[in-house]
């Protein structure tokens, strides 16, 4: 009897203990999760795009993106987030990576909706970005402009 409590509070142990890893782990952030949250967001007109950059050009090239898709929907009759698109089929690829430096290349599809048809149309998303780690977090240095 006390064998198997002892079995089963060593299983219990353990379970506890790799659970806890595992989301330790987990929690840790990479620079790949950073660029697929920031097309996500990008495409999305979400403001939490901003968030990921680090240099004022950078923010005026996703406002200047976002006043002119806002701008474009306006001009057709719809709602200013009619022109979100959202990502699928997302695939990311780290080029280089250091401690603090990070190149980061993502492939995606993206929908676009096309009103006058009433269907979306897939165009593809290929960007790569240069991340730098500021503050113990990964934003993006470089790439916006080749959206």
């Amino acid at each position: 009897m006390i064998q198997r409590l002892a079995i089963f509070g060593i299983v219990v142990f353990l379970a506890i203990f790799f659970q806890s890893a595992f989301l330790l782990i987990e929690s840790i952030e990479h620079p790949h999760e950073t660029v697929e949250s920031f097309c996500k967001a990008y495409y999305q007109l979400d403001d939490d795009a901003k968030n990921y950059v680090n240099n004022q050009k950078n923010l005026d090239m996703i406002d200047n993106y976002f006043f002119e898709q806002k701008q474009k929907a306006n001009q057709r009759g719809y709602r200013d987030n009619f022109l979100v698109s959202y990502l699928t089929k997302i695939h990311t690829e780290t080029i280089e990576h250091t401690n603090n430096v990070a190149k980061v290349h993502i492939k995606a599809k993206r929908a676009a909706i096309i009103p006058w048809l009433r269907t979306r149309k897939m165009l593809t998303v290929d960007h790569t970005f240069t991340l730098k780690k500021k503050d113990n977090r990964w934003v993006i240095s470089d790439g916006i402009c080749n959206m």
